[in-house]
């Protein structure tokens, strides 16, 4: 009879035709082992067909290929002769594991053979290799040393049979092997074979390649219950692809408490659907992923066999799936190399602003899934999105809003909870899965009830379908429960009522849990240690456990359904075969226990983060703060959200940070926790300006704050903190405000000489009395700042002070402020100069802050010609960029120009369109100068009473935040105006005397200028 256990093996030793090996020792163990031989394909003559030194290059560049191929799926070589060699792989993983392990290096032995004969010219260089498995006896004292001491068995020397049958360039597998390994690879049958020292005839499979349709229903362990009901709910699926196979793109939600069967539907919808459709992708999202970035992605991307399951990210990792599914752009790879945060990711995108950058990736989206889609009809599912990143979250949703014109079928399974309410802004079907009826239930029920317990079934039927409510991950536990129970007078359901299920479902676990004895203890640390874990990670959290007792307990529990394999390269890697198991397990656990299991666990990826490195430092800090470590929690929730921040994941990182800072509530005011708070400050203000708005409440309470701290720091270490007072002063309400917090952290940091704390000093002076008109202070504080400018550290500085260089803004401010005081040839040089040099430093940000100065130099001296061509280079530059904001400005610098160059009324409706989206994005910030602007195309329309009124509100808004240096031209056209609509003298002249008294009280020689010209082209004396 076939052993039940799924990860097991026949007792090959029992078939017919067998060696029987003998050994001579008693220090011996009986394992399956499965073998590998390869060897290439006519050597000797390729010998003689080519040069000694070139063919002795060749051979060795093969064989170190083919020893990283098996070393990189856990093989160990242990011979190597010539052109060939054999290799077994780990007997302490278990055979399914093992052997889909042998099959992936050998495919990839295939592979890399075939690159290196195209790399030497040489067609004719070929492999054969064999593979299987069997019982062997392995020699020596201790299991761990097993790869070193002799080992005596079929496998071995099938393998060789089986490799000399192969045909060139394939792999051949054993019976046996097949048979493990059918889940995870595909074969084809190659019939049956008499190989030389075999008595009986052999069956041979050629392994094709690794099987797509895995899923954690199907990859290495069992397939979970029987699928049961559901008719309806697959034809709503049917009917949704049906939709897409004539070329309409649907998403689906299917939503259902956990443990409806969501999983289990998609795995026979999948499994139904799989010969019309071109490509499948399966995204999980897990437990506690809230808070990393793109999780899913990254999950599975680092799962996949080239990664070797365990290892970092890295961006030729990202390049290779994504080319291989048609992708090509490099701009689109490299961008999500960057926001994946994979190693040897192009760190050009990182003086970006990270709303751009995500607002890139978003754009495109739609162009990675007409890739995809380009062969045929797409199904892709993300299951569990009630946990998925905010940054998953939003290009999901932009995946779902570009679906409709593709033949995508997107299925996302979530809990009924409120905060997943965002994907209905998609609108997508809705399918809602309940519990099993009646019927279906006690078809369930007696499909997954143990047939060694079938004469309780009638007594305990009852109670059973009531306590698990229909669920069918409950009924296949209860059953579970009473196949375990070794005794009738043991199985004692709970009295739950039907309203509790979950409640009766934690007494059942907890019983099932409580007659594995000790191996409950692997299942807790499993719990703790999240998503997956390994046998490595297991011996850290349970010291007192030996490595084949936890080996051992980890296969239990794989054969008892609480864990199964994770498919992750070459190491064993278990999971929770449900996430309602894992939940339940750890709420089990008492404080004490929870906290020791953290604090192990915590100390184990402290020593060696290798051990786990799927466990980022977000997740690292949370179980410092459930090992009671709560300030060595906050540095690392701190470094998370800068990581988080960096990849432009701005609400992943506000969470990081602004928990951080709630940790430090909780702990002792002392010098050390006020640094940890300042640190978080320094890096979440950039944050909140980013996500919520520079001048938003948040941002403004925090600064507000962290100046309050850093106040309390010795001289010495405020100019650590500058970046808080810079957020401070930037976060001022109005002009005046921002003024006056400028010259209090002059008077604060007077004693720091800091070159570049002091040109950012300048950098806020500057900044203000431009706009409050106060020209000799901005020239002073521009030329003072700028002699201290330093390029090697204005890359960093461009990221913190206001997301543009401070030289390009310096000399921006200088020509507009020389142009304002009636210097309009040094304004042109210096102009100039600015222009070259944003050229020169290709920093995107700050070359839009130069073409913005120079429209709105252009702007000033009328030149409407030259303004035209600077809106045009502007929308260039803003859509090649993605920039909305610099979209905003093209249109209304570009619709002022065409309405002064003849077509006033398309150029007031751009003018509007660009006034509208600058408003949308909360980007006004000359809102006074804009308004002059609508003000005069108003009045050019003939509508000069709405025209005034304009005008009116642009003084207001400039007197009301300060907005001073325009202020003389907005007197000045409301004037005009005034004149046009046959206002009284003195009416007038009141315009015009302000506007010529704030002029000259500003130095605005320019704007004197133009307010005599409107004196004299209305023939009026103003009395001075």
């Amino acid at each position: 009879m076939q052993d039940n256990d799924p990860n097991s093996a026949r007792n090959p030793s029992a078939r017919s035709g067998r060696r029987k090996p003998e050994v001579a020792t008693d220090a011996i163990e009986r394992r399956i082992v499965t073998a590998l031989c390869y060897d290439l394909v006519d050597s000797t003559e390729l010998f003689h067909r080519m040069d000694l030194e070139d063919y002795r290059e060749l051979i060795s560049a093969f064989q170190s290929a083919a020893n990283k191929s098996i070393a990189a799926h856990s093989g160990v070589l242990r011979v190597e002769a010539g052109d060939g060699g054999l290799a077994l792989f780990p007997t302490d993983l278990g055979p399914r594991d093992a052997a889909s392990l042998a099959i992936r290096a050998g495919l990839q032995i295939v592979e890399t053979c075939r690159h290196i004969g195209e790399a030497a010219g040489r067609a004719d260089l070929q492999v054969r290799v064999g593979i299987a498995t069997s019982i062997a006896l392995v020699q020596g004292p201790q299991a761990q040393g097993w790869s070193q001491e002799p080992v005596v068995g079929v496998a071995l020397a099938l393998a060789t049979r089986l490799e000399t049958v192969a045909a060139p360039n394939t792999v051949f597998v054993s019976d046996e092997t097949c048979r493990l390994a059918g889940r995870s690879h595909a074969f084809s049958f190659e019939g049956i074979w008499n190989l030389k020292g075999f008595e009986a005839p052999e069956r041979a499979w050629r392994a094709l390649g690794h099987k797509n349709e895995v899923d954690r229903f199907y990859a290495f362990g069992r397939l979970g219950s029987p699928f049961v009901g559901r008719t309806d709910e697959l034809g709503t699926l049917s009917k949704a692809w049906k939709g897409v196979l004539a070329g309409t793109g649907q998403t689906v939600v299917i939503e259902g408490d956990a443990g409806i069967g969501k999983s289990r539907l998609l795995h026979e919808f999948r499994r139904l659907t799989r010969a019309e459709r071109s490509k499948s992708f399966l995204f999980q999202c897990v437990p506690g992923g809230f808070h990393s970035t793109l999780h899913p992605l990254v999950n599975s991307l680092t799962g996949m066999p080239e990664t070797g399951g365990q290892s970092k990210l890295t961006a030729s990792t990202v390049a290779g799936r994504f080319r291989r599914h048609g992708i090509r752009q490099d701009d689109i790879i490299e961008i999500f190399a960057y926001i994946l945060g994979a190693e040897g990711r192009s760190e050009s995108l990182a003086s970006i602003n990270p709303k751009l950058i995500r607002d890139r990736a978003k754009n495109a989206i739609s162009q990675v899934l007409r890739a995809l889609c380009e062969g045929g009809p797409v199904l892709i599912v993300v299951e569990d999105i009630h946990w998925i990143d905010p940054t998953s979250r939003e290009f999901l949703m932009e995946a779902a809003r570009t679906i409709p014109g593709l033949p995508i079928l997107l299925i996302a399974t979530m809990r009924p909870e409120p905060t997943v309410e965002w994907l209905a802004e998609t609108n997508p079907s809705r399918l809602l899965l309940r519990p099993l009826g009646a019927d279906e239930t006690r078809l369930a029920i007696e499909r997954n009830w143990p047939p060694h317990r079938r004469a309780e079934f009638s007594e305990l039927f009852e109670v059973a379908e009531r306590i698990s409510g229909g669920v069918p991950l409950f009924i296949e536990q209860i059953c579970q429960w009473v196949s375990e129970t070794k005794v009738a007078d043991q199985v004692t359901m709970p009295k739950t009522a039907s309203t509790t299920h979950i409640s009766a479902f934690e007494e059942i676990l907890e019983a099932r849990l409580g007659q594995l004895g000790p191996i409950r203890d692997v299942a807790r640390a499993g719990a703790v240690a999240g998503s997956r874990f390994t046998l490595p990670l297991l011996r850290r959290l349970l010291p007192d456990y030996g490595k084949k007792a936890l080996a051992t307990a980890a296969d239990t529990l794989c054969d008892t359904g609480f864990v199964t394999h994770v498919r992750a390269g070459g190491t064993v890697t278990y999971g929770f075969r449900h996430a309602l198991i894992q939940e339940t397990i750890y709420k089990l656990l008492l404080r004490r226990q929870s906290q020791t299991l953290h604090r192990r666990l915590f100390d184990a990826l402290s020593e060696d983060p290798t051990i786990a490195p799927w466990i980022d430092v977000g997740s690292r800090g949370e179980h410092a703060e459930h090992a009671g470590l709560k300030e060595t929690a906050v540095g690392l929730f701190i470094s998370a959200g800068q990581e988080a921040a960096r990849r432009s994941a701005l609400a992943e990182a506000r969470h990081h940070l602004e928990h951080a800072l709630s940790i430090c509530d909780d702990l002792e005011m002392v010098d050390r926790i006020d640094r940890l708070r300042l640190t978080a400050v320094t890096a979440l203000g950039p944050v909140l300006a980013g996500a919520v708005g520079t001048n938003s409440p948040p941002a403004r309470k925090l600064y507000e704050e962290g100046v309050e701290i850093a106040n309390r720091q010795p001289l010495e270490e405020k100019s650590r903190w500058f970046p808080i007072y810079w957020g401070w002063w930037l976060t001022g309400s109005d002009f005046l405000t921002m003024h006056e917090r400028a010259m209090e952290v002059q008077v604060m940091l007077a004693g720091v000489q800091d070159p570049e704390i002091r040109l950012q000093m300048n950098h806020c002076v500057w900044a203000i009395d431009f706009n409050l008109g106060r020209h000799r202070e901005t020239q002073n504080a521009i030329r003072e700042g700028l002699a201290l400018y330093d390029i090697q550290r204005a890359s960093e500085a461009r990221t913190i002070y206001g997301g543009h260089d401070a030289r390009v803004c310096g000399l921006g401010q200088l020509a507009l402020s020389l142009w304002l005081t009636g210097h309009v040839h040094e304004s042109d040089r210096v102009l100039q100069e600015m222009i070259q040099f944003a050229n020169e430093i290709s920093h995107l940000p700050s070359k839009a802050h130069s073409l913005d100065t120079e429209a709105v130099s252009a702007f000033y001296r009328n030149d409407y010609k030259r303004l035209a061509a600077v809106s045009e280079e502007m929308s260039e530059f803003a859509k090649q960029h993605e920039m909305q904001s610099l979209v905003g400005l093209s249109h209304l610098f570009g619709g002022w120009a065409e309405a002064h160059l003849g077509n006033l009324a398309g150029g007031y409706l751009r003018f509007c369109k660009g006034f509208d989206l600058l408003g949308e994005l909360g980007a006004v910030i000359d809102l006074p100068i804009y308004l002059s602007m609508q003000a005069a195309m108003i009045g050019l329309d003939g509508k000069i009473d709405r025209a005034i009124e304009v005008a009116s509100e642009a003084i207001h808004k400039a007197r009301e935040t300060g907005h001073a240096y325009w202020l003389a031209e907005l007197y000045r056209v409301r004037a005009m105006l005034h004149a046009r609509a046959g206002a009284l003298r003195n009416v007038v002249m009141a315009d015009l005397h302000i506007a010529a008294e704030t002029a000259q009280a500003q130095g605005a020689a320019a704007l004197q200028q133009r307010i005599q010209q409107s004196i004299e082209e209305l023939g009026l004396v103003v009395d001075r």
